[in-house]
């Protein structure tokens, strides 16, 4: 049996972020809360389709009790950490803030141990990916000097992979097998070490979170992993047509994204979520 793991939290630091400017009747928690329910709901629907179990989290449990400027996002580890999620073959994490859009079934993609789309691989309607490293040596410095003060190696891709200075996933959409989840709790370096190593440093905020963290220590101890075709984890607006819309998971990242994914639902621009 396969599980999606979605989660939603919100916490001080959330209220304590400036409203996003596209939705000025609201707190930015609760624009959070309305999409991420909106996703669940698509997830849900999807998961029946394909016969998998689907779980939506609205509780801080892994990272409870814990602080720092980007805890919440490591709340995703829990599907690794926690043994109750050991009963399933594969986990899905999923983003609050993706749509489902596909009836074809993430969990027959690949047979790798971890697999998710490279940030190095994402393309959009202006060439390049989201992989910031590579076009500027001020960010590849930030990133390199974070991975050296925390023994993590910066392993670069290279072909058929566009090339990279380093492996980098889009978190927001990762399949993980039993045995690459018990391999990650037994090998994994510390989570929360790495995260108040970047507040000690004032490293920015992107460094902090979980996707460069999550991504290193995959490379670091040898999981087997695979790149992915990036309909799985696509953003609509980064286009200037419908385009985007074609994708399999449309993932709206960003305050202002999340106000149009609103606007999306609304407008009946998904295949399987009704307004």
């Amino acid at each position: 049996m396969n599980l999606i793991f979605q989660y939603m939290i919100t916490n001080e630091e959330t209220e304590k972020r400036k409203r996003v400017p596209q939705y000025p009747q609201g707190t930015r928690s609760e624009l959070y809360r309305i999409t991420g329910d909106m996703s669940a709901e698509s997830f849900r629907i999807y998961a029946d389709k394909i016969g998998c179990k689907h779980q939506y989290s609205k509780k801080q449990v892994f990272t409870k009790g814990k602080t720092g400027t980007t805890v919440l996002l490591f709340e995703c580890l829990r599907m690794i950490y926690d043994p109750i999620y050991d009963k399933y073959d594969k986990v899905a994490f999923i983003d609050s803030d993706i749509i489902c859009n596909t009836e074809e079934n993430i969990f027959d993609v690949s047979d790798a141990e971890v697999y998710g789309v490279l940030e190095s691989e994402i393309r959009t309607s202006k060439g390049g990916g989201y992989n910031t490293w590579d076009y500027s040596s001020k960010i590849k410095k930030l990133l390199f000097k974070k991975y050296k003060r925390n023994g993590i190696p910066c392993v670069p891709t290279t072909p058929p992979l566009i090339e990279s200075c380093v492996a980098t996933f889009n978190t927001g959409v990762m399949v993980w097998t039993k045995e690459a989840r018990l391999k990650a709790r037994e090998k994994f370096d510390d989570w929360n070490a790495y995260m108040e190593d970047g507040d000690k440093h004032k490293d920015p905020f992107w460094l902090n979170n979980d996707q460069p963290f999550i991504s290193g220590q995959i490379m670091k101890h040898g999981l087997d992993w695979e790149s992915i075709p990036q309909t799985w984890n696509d953003t609509p607006t980064h286009y200037p047509d419908d385009q985007g819309y074609e994708a399999n998971f449309l993932h709206y990242t960003g305050g202002g994204n999340k106000v149009t994914m609103m606007d999306d639902h609304k407008n009946g621009k998904f295949k399987y979520l009704k307004p």
